[in-house]
């Protein structure tokens, strides 16, 4: 790695080998409680856009209220089954990465 000053920041250069090294990363382990906290939120968001049609097929179905109360329950439900599947799957996500690795992608800096 080369470092060149400039008058008004340093440029760090690197060999073509340093680069090929630094662009490929494996993802060996989940947070399994983060996991879990981020797709309930992704749940929770899935579930305020399922509201307004839950409303409409309420409206349009002639007992209404009686068909609005299990989707409503579905919809705050929604959440905590992604909590759990969250978890679920990346506890599933760590025990696989350590038989056959992680999953691999590729990263590139950015100035």
């Amino acid at each position: 790695m080369r470092v060149h000053f400039t008058r008004y920041r340093a440029k760090v250069t690197q060999s073509f080998e340093e680069r090929k090294e630094n662009m490929e990363r494996e993802l060996k382990r989940l947070a399994v409680v983060q996991t879990g906290k981020i797709l309930a939120i992704l749940y929770a968001f899935i579930g305020v856009i399922m509201i307004p049609f839950i409303l409409i097929g309420a409206l349009a179905n002639p007992r209404g209220i009686a068909t609005m109360v299990p989707m409503i329950v579905m919809v705050v439900l929604y959440p905590v089954m992604g909590f759990v599947g969250g978890i679920i799957m990346a506890a599933l996500y760590n025990l696989v990465a350590k038989w056959v690795g992680g999953l691999r992608f590729t990263v590139e800096d950015v100035q």
